[in-house]
């Protein structure tokens, strides 16, 4: 009985373990079940799945633990995620094991200092593009990375950056994330900010809009395509207004209430949501009181 105990509790479960992770934030709990299992995996399939979600854990957790940690441990943490995701790649070549060695190679470049950084942004872009162009995954989280990458980064000659794309990147995260599951707080204020920051009137939208549209068909390549995803996506979800109606300001605080709703509607709300919760409230009452 005991054996067969051991045997249930080690066993994989790939929505329980999704579930303990984006509704429950148990990352440590899960990564120990997922330890567990992998050493009773049944298959190279299932092995796959586990590691690339240690790789996803163990990136979270030590981004939690960040602030706390030397430049040395956070470096040998995020490794360790980059590990993970590699030993997932070996066995099977997969987007979601693409995507977090992109995002722990992106953390060793941040923790590594600046010019590290950019030095990791090429290839870390790269492994982004696989998940996106090769295997066709239309992923809130990819799409959320290359948001960041391009807004982040300087532009020519010196870097890829372009605070357009980044907004179109961002706008088609926003629109495949899971909103029944997820609050995905992080993704609204993203969006909000950038728009905040780029300053488009609404005359200023829709010429340029109208450009991107005609860039967006021009395109075969999925990556390519959405950097113009902008001049295409007509009304979003949060607005009740057709996206060429309102300048850039006003829509970053339509986005802003918009998620704190969405928010407030949650029958469980986790500390760290809460936490984030409160810090799109703050940007929201300073965008109010400066438009």
């Amino acid at each position: 009985m005991l054996f067969v105990l051991f045997s249930i509790s080690a066993a994989f479960n790939a929505q329980e373990s999704d579930y303990r992770f984006y509704n429950q934030a148990n990352y440590e709990e899960d990564k120990k079940i997922l330890e567990e299992a992998l050493n009773s995996a049944e298959s190279e399939d299932e092995k796959y799945e586990i590691l690339w979600r240690l790789s996803r854990d163990q990136l979270t957790i030590t981004d939690q633990l960040a602030d706390s940690l030397t430049k040395k441990e956070k470096i040998e943490r995020y490794s360790l995620a980059e590990e993970y995701a590699d030993r997932a790649l070996e066995i099977k070549q997969g987007a979601a094991g693409y995507h977090w060695k992109s995002s722990a190679i992106g953390r060793i470049g941040q923790a590594n200092g600046p010019m590290n950084s950019l030095k990791k942004a090429e290839p870390m872009k790269a492994l982004i593009l696989k998940v996106v162009d090769d295997f066709q995954a239309d992923s809130s989280d990819s799409w959320y990375v290359l948001g960041i990458l391009y807004n982040q980064l300087p532009g020519n000659p010196f870097s890829f950056g372009n605070d357009n794309f980044a907004i179109s990147y961002m706008r088609r995260c926003l629109d495949t994330q899971d909103n029944e599951n997820r609050s995905n707080l992080t993704n609204y204020l993203e969006l909000a900010q950038q728009l905040w920051e780029r300053q488009w009137t609404k005359k200023k939208r829709a010429k340029e809009f109208e450009k991107m549209k005609a860039a967006y068909a021009a395109q075969a390549i999925t990556s390519e395509k959405m950097k113009y995803y902008e001049g295409v996506m007509g009304q979003p979800f949060y607005l009740d207004v057709p996206i060429t109606s309102i300048n850039d300001k006003k829509e970053a605080i339509k986005i802003l209430e918009y998620g704190l709703e969405n928010f407030e509607k949650r029958a469980v709300k986790l500390p760290d949501d809460i936490k984030k919760a409160n810090l799109l409230s703050e940007t929201l009452e300073k965008m109010k009181d400066e438009i």
